[in-house]
């Protein structure tokens, strides 16, 4: 079983909108679990609606966690710093970082990121890189942001998740594949296989 985290302290970046919508994607032929353990539990409302998507209800103990049998295990976190991310982070096979093209969102990644490093220098194994979420065409501001990040010394996902309607309606759709929306569908498909490739899959 391969386990993505995503994660960044902040709130309003689509952390769970990232986490259904991959879930929804490698779905598609593969078993797939969800486990949300964030307080506000955006995706246990839609637990139902998830087609093929077994949603894992969390018990507070992340040693449980590796006990499951999926083929992907999809973990949406909270947006703020948490003890709980750094054994999550132990346990990942790949940590995604999404963040919106502005200042305050990137500088607010420094600590995430610092967090996943620790991990890292005990687990070298694990993959991770940012990605680039609910993005505006054609602004000079991506490639600002680019540079900023750049200093983290993190990789950068070459996917970028476009700011779209479909993205915001996926929770009433249960995911962005169940839409018409064919530009969402191979933004989501992308980023799936660009992580599969840091997995070495």
């Amino acid at each position: 079983m391969k386990i993505i985290t995503i994660a960044h302290q902040k709130g309003g970046v689509g952390k769970t909108t990232l986490a259904l919508n991959l879930a929804a994607c490698f779905a598609q032929g593969l078993r797939v679990g969800v486990l949300d353990v964030d307080l506000q539990g955006s995706l246990t409302g839609v637990s139902d609606d998830l087609e093929n998507i077994t949603f894992v209800p969390y018990n507070g103990k992340i040693e449980s966690i590796g006990k499951f049998d999926f083929d992907f295990l999809i973990i949406d976190t909270p947006p703020y710093l948490t003890e709980k991310l750094t054994e999550l982070f132990l346990i990942s096979d790949f940590v995604l970082i999404p963040t919106k093209v502005s200042f305050a969102d990137v500088m607010a990644i420094r600590a995430t990121i610092e967090l996943l490093k620790q991990v890292q220098a005990k687990r070298a194994a694990l993959a991770y890189g940012i990605v680039l979420n609910m993005v505006k065409p054609r602004t000079a501001l991506n490639e600002e942001i680019k540079e900023v990040l750049a200093q983290y010394q993190i990789p950068i996902l070459k996917t970028v998740i476009s700011e779209r309607v479909s993205y915001i309606r996926s929770f009433v759709t249960s995911g962005i594949f169940n839409t018409e929306d064919e530009k969402a569908k191979e933004e989501i498909s992308l980023l799936a296989d660009e992580i599969l490739i840091k997995l070495g899959m």
